[in-house]
């Protein structure tokens, strides 16, 4: 939590600039990822869940849930900029502004509840700390359920979802500081991954 603090301590314009900076270089690497990871294992770097990590964290280091909020909506449309900037810039390539602005709507609502998600992972006293590791170790959880779920149009992608599922439980374990805490975070867990198979179902069917 020293980290944490020293990082809030700059100021509310420098936490800002840092959360952008962080989300561009994010956005570039992405671009790289996918053409560096062979076969579906280039998915994990073109996964929006990915791109929560940085967020999350750039959101704990908030002195409150609004900062938290808007410097996790600042990296993630950072890294919409670097993403769409290298590619469209740098290799050439030409995208749709239409997906742009569809995944800059969802890096907004994203922002929003995974950088109040990391300022109350980021207090180190209270008994919410536990929603905000349970909800982003829980996403990776989801994503990689989803795979299993639907194992017809995804069979491929079994490997990729363990590998999710994994990482969502090593996250929580590692974000919790107390065998305590983890178990409680575990329980907070199980609406996270219902309310989020929910989601991906309704997705499914309009899409």
């Amino acid at each position: 939590m020293k980290i944490i603090g020293w990082l809030s301590s700059l100021g509310f314009r420098t936490h800002m600039l840092f959360s952008v900076g962080v989300g561009i270089i994010v956005g570039v690497l992405t671009v790289l990822g996918q053409g560096v990871l062979p076969g579906n294992w280039g998915s994990l770097a073109n996964s929006g869940t990915v791109w929560l990590i940085p967020a999350f964290f750039v959101g704990g280091w908030g002195p409150s849930k609004l900062k938290s909020a808007v410097a996790s909506t600042l990296s993630l449309c950072g890294m919409i900029i670097g993403y769409y900037g290298y590619a469209m810039m740098i290799q050439d390539i030409a995208h749709s502004i239409f997906y742009i602005l569809v995944w800059t709507g969802a890096a907004i609502l994203g922002g929003l509840i995974f950088g109040m998600a990391g300022y109350l992972w980021g207090q180190d006293q209270g008994r919410k700390h536990k929603y905000g590791s349970a909800l982003i170790g829980g996403v990776f959880i989801t994503e990689g359920l989803d795979l299993y779920l639907h194992i017809d149009d995804y069979g491929h992608m079994l490997p990729v979802g363990a590998v999710k599922i994994i990482f969502g439980l090593i996250l929580l374990v590692v974000l919790e500081r107390s065998n305590k805490e983890r178990v409680s975070s575990l329980l907070a867990l199980v609406p996270v991954i219902v309310l989020g198979l929910i989601g991906y179902q309704i997705l499914h069917s309009i899409t």
